[in-house]
């Protein structure tokens, strides 16, 4: 079944919220920063996840550094599934629905389990919209529950806006993004740039996506739910936000049921300087940051896609050879790759050429595996980030005030980057072959890491994104935004502890 979270059977005053992420390790991340803003509020909160994520996250370890700092109390309890080894890489995407339904059913018999022995029930369970089948469940036991959103506002009224057109019979999407008309027809969102159809969630909106018959539960399930919480602030995405507030009043009145009420509650991760620049000789100190300590202010360029996502071994290629021939310094970290047919090794040095890493070794730094993003981006020395744009990224270094050079995947990253250079102007976009059938060539990386680094587009979209990590501190601050937030979502927390 998966264990239950300890002392569950022990009756305390204090509500206990229980934080369901999808097993996603950048979900997990999240969730877990909001763990922390909650307990910190003297909340208990209890966070499921898997054994695996506890490994690769290092979560354990990451309690007791709070425990010994901070007076909170966040409990960790393992869900028990099986997870996935993405023996064939790591778009396997019928292994993530098997850890998706996995999730769902373990909770579901938890919650069976906790509230059929007499024993207090959580507070509360906020869940991943990407298991809407935990939120079913507890609401099934009569438990309050509630989403937390590792996406941006505008990807969720976009997600509630589309599912409620296609319901309604008005809007009929191609099959797939790769058809002609993703391609070059375009769909006007409320509180959105304009965007081309090939550039909403595949996952979600397109019927070829393996995950479609999951993702397209997520917008009917987001209408279900009274309380929606973000990680983002209000600030950033005002339009979005206005938007969305309209489309769930009015979806409200249709159906007849109370307003959903939305919470923007972030930044939650540390927006102070962590990696700040050092010259003692510590050991301790992360590989990437003593690198970035022998480099001018504003002169890096950070390279990352994420935790899970890996390219073609000739696209790294190319990126390799566009760093060195833009004559910029960068900061290159590929997560280690599965040994697939593609990474026999699983090694990217057998991927990227020695030459290259030879001849920029004065100014650049390829590394494998994690690194500290946050006090990376923090670190003066950067100036730009090569991302993905995934949520958490895009947010953290707009929160830490560095540009971005644009190069989305999938899922809500083609929104989030068209998001940054049309709405925001915090960044530039990587020209791609929008088909994926072409690599995106070394020189259109070469011309762009220098655009953002040294043309006036890129000191116009740096002094945007420094103005907006000015509003990301605003909001956190006293009388902010997201810090009233917060305290009116713990008094609604406290109110369903007072009824219970």
């Amino acid at each position: 079944m998966g264990s239950l979270p300890e002392d569950v059977s022990k009756r305390d005053a204090t509500p206990n919220i229980w934080l369901t992420p999808v097993a996603f390790p950048s979900h997990v991340r999240c969730f877990f920063q909001l763990a922390k803003l909650l307990a910190s509020h003297k909340l208990i909160v209890t966070v499921f996840c898997t054994k695996g994520n506890d490994e690769t996250l290092g979560l354990h370890a990451t309690l007791e550094s709070w425990r010994s700092t901070e007076a909170i109390d966040i409990r960790l309890s393992y869900v028990e599934i099986e997870e996935p080894d993405f023996a064939d890489g790591p778009d396997d995407f019928e292994q993530w629905a098997w850890v998706c339904r996995q999730q769902e059913e373990r909770m579901d018999s938890i919650l069976k389990h906790v509230s059929g022995i007499g024993q207090p029930t959580p507070t509360c369970v906020i869940s991943d919209i990407w298991i809407p089948g935990v939120h079913e469940s507890a609401l099934k036991y009569n438990i309050p529950a509630w989403f937390f959103s590792a996406f941006s506002v505008g990807y969720i009224g976009a997600t509630v806006y589309l599912s409620q057109l296609q319901a309604k019979g008005i809007l009929k999407l191609p099959f797939s993004p790769l058809d002609t008309d993703s391609q070059e027809e375009y769909i006007s969102i409320p509180g959105l740039p304009l965007l081309r159809l090939c550039e909403l969630d595949h996952l979600s909106q397109f019927s070829s996506h393996p995950l479609h018959p999951l993702g397209k539960r997520n917008g009917q399930s987001l209408k279900k739910s009274e309380v929606i919480i973000f990680s983002t602030f209000e600030e950033l995405e005002s339009r979005a936000f206005r938007e969305c507030k309209i489309l769930l009043r009015n979806t409200a009145v249709e159906n007849k049921e109370e307003t959903k009420k939305i919470y923007t509650v972030g930044p939650l991760f540390p927006l102070t300087s962590e990696g700040a620049r050092s010259t003692a000789d510590d050991p301790e100190r992360h590989l990437c940051l003593k690198f970035l300590d022998g480099q001018a202010d504003s002169s890096v360029l950070f390279v990352a896609f994420g935790s899970v996502w890996e390219l073609p071994p000739e696209q790294m290629q190319e990126i390799a050879f566009g760093l060195q021939g833009s004559e910029k310094s960068f900061l290159c970290a590929f997560h280690a790759a599965a040994k697939t047919p593609q990474y026999p090794t699983g090694n990217i040095f057998d991927v990227i050429s020695s030459d290259c890493i030879s001849r920029t070794k004065e100014r650049g730094l390829f590394v494998q595996g994690w690194v500290p993003q946050l006090q990376i981006l923090g670190h003066p020395a950067i100036g730009g980030f090569l991302s993905h744009c995934g949520h958490n990224s895009f947010l953290e270094s707009l929160g830490m005030g560095v540009p971005l050079l644009t190069w989305p995947l999938l899922c809500d990253q083609p929104m989030n980057g068209r998001f940054v250079v049309d709405e925001i102007h915090a960044g530039l976009e990587i020209e791609k072959d929008p088909r994926g059938e072409k690599l995106v060539d070394r020189k259109e990386v070469e011309k762009k890491v220098r655009d953002l680094l040294q043309s006036e587009e890129g000191k116009a979209a740096r002094k945007n994104v420094h103005q907006i990590r000015e509003l990301a501190l605003q909001s956190v601050a006293e009388g902010g935004s997201s810090y009233k937030n917060i305290r009116s979502l713990v008094t609604r927390i406290r109110g369903l502890a007072e009824r219970k």
